[in-house]
């Protein structure tokens, strides 16, 4: 006989790891910030505060044990002029990062397909 628990699906938290996650979060946020199409969003931003907040995030979306407790997204985003292009170049780092990083095809769009659902959050929230 099988159980519920048998049968659960893993979470994406837990198809790619708590390990990968941090690991991944922190190499993206490093190119970001010297990215030359969105790197100006994070001028004198703290890079360990934001890596540590987005981790907390992460980890929460796909399914994880965490909570995220920063602002939410729209908030978060607001004072930026946020365009779709940067978000869009945003998502190519990603998967660069993914990627480079050897995350599983599969799961690399799975990453991305979750992070895609808050563009429209994203971008309504920002000044126009």
């Amino acid at each position: 006989m099988t159980t519920l628990e048998e049968t659960k699906t893993p979470s994406l938290y837990d198809q790619i790891g708590h390990a990968f996650i941090t690991k991944a979060v922190a190499e993206f946020y490093r190119r970001a910030f010297l990215d030359v199409m969105i790197g100006h969003f994070f001028y004198k931003s703290d890079i360990e505060h934001i890596t540590t907040q987005q981790i907390l995030f992460a980890s929460a979306m796909f399914g994880g044990p965490t909570s995220y407790q920063g602002l939410p997204l729209k908030a978060a985003h607001k004072p930026f002029l946020i365009r779709p292009v940067h978000f869009n170049r945003r998502q190519v780092l990603m998967r660069e990062t993914l990627v480079d990083l050897e995350l599983a095809p599969d799961l690399c769009n799975a990453w991305l397909a979750v992070e895609e659902q808050f563009r429209k959050i994203i971008l309504d929230g920002t000044k126009v």
